[in-house]
């Protein structure tokens, strides 16, 4: 497939916050690493498409089998990873994907909010977990997040792994939110520059898992129904009791 969103719009977007933080390396105060992956997208789904013998996300995977070759683990250590996976087709609204690291996925729809990007970036995200590139990062202790959209079940995006995902639906409005968010999140927290104001989740070590939140409050009431029910049926058997007692009395 032509892959115009689903692959390209991320590798777009990277390529053009690289030249635009390149301009202000000296003053910041991290290293940005700009990681393009190969092979996430043919792993075999049962009765579907893929390629047999293929898992998916494999090229970061083996990146991060790899990592220690990249960077000295005794003198620095990775903050953050954020992914840019589907981000500039027509109709942008990202999710709130359920492997990322909440604390990190909620600041960038902060930060994205508050530059005005409301719709993109709405207060009740759709939440679904996808399988994605950050989840090799996810499972080594990088805090983690996957900027994405809902391509399963989306009216609004019926291009996905179609020969229709090409450059005729992609918005360059879509394309620069999703960089302008990015790069402001790095100014808030590594721009030297009394500037900006950080106000933040960092160091982004707090992750609240939705979906067990919500298993929790199901139980819960499930719990409180069944003990409203019990009561109920026990005052119900109660009654012909009382009758008894009352007639006894009257007679």
């Amino acid at each position: 497939m032509p892959g115009a969103n689903d692959g390209a719009s991320g590798s777009a977007v990277l390529i053009e916050l690289a030249k635009i933080l390149y301009q202000n390396r000296e003053s910041l105060s991290c290293q940005v690493w700009f990681l393009f992956f190969d092979a996430e997208d043919q792993g075999a789904d049962s009765g579907g498409y893929g390629m047999d013998g293929w898992n998916w996300c494999e090229g970061s995977q083996r990146f991060v089998t790899d990592i220690n070759s990249f960077y000295d683990s005794g003198t620095e250590h990775f903050d953050c990873m954020v992914l840019l996976d589907m981000v500039g087709g027509i109709n942008l609204r990202f999710i709130n994907e359920q492997y990322s690291t909440s604390s990190l996925l909620d600041e960038l729809f902060a930060v994205g909010r508050a530059l005005g990007y409301s719709s993109q970036f709405p207060s009740n995200p759709e939440r679904k977990q996808i399988i994605d590139d950050h989840r090799a990062f996810v499972n080594i202790g990088i805090p983690s997040a996957d900027l994405i959209i809902n391509f399963w079940d989306n009216p609004n995006w019926p291009y996905h792994h179609t020969t229709q995902d090409n450059i005729t639906y992609i918005s360059n409005n879509s394309l620069e939110i999703t960089g302008r968010t990015v790069e402001q999140f790095i100014y808030n927290n590594y721009l030297n520059s009394s500037g900006y104001i950080y106000d933040g989740n960092y160091p982004w070590n707090k992750d609240i898992d939705i979906l067990n939140i919500e298993i929790i409050m199901i139980l819960l009431i499930t719990i409180a129904i069944m003990a409203i029910t019990i009561l109920m049926i026990n005052y119900i058997k109660s009654i012909p009791s009382r009758n008894m007692v009352e007639s006894e009395k009257q007679d």
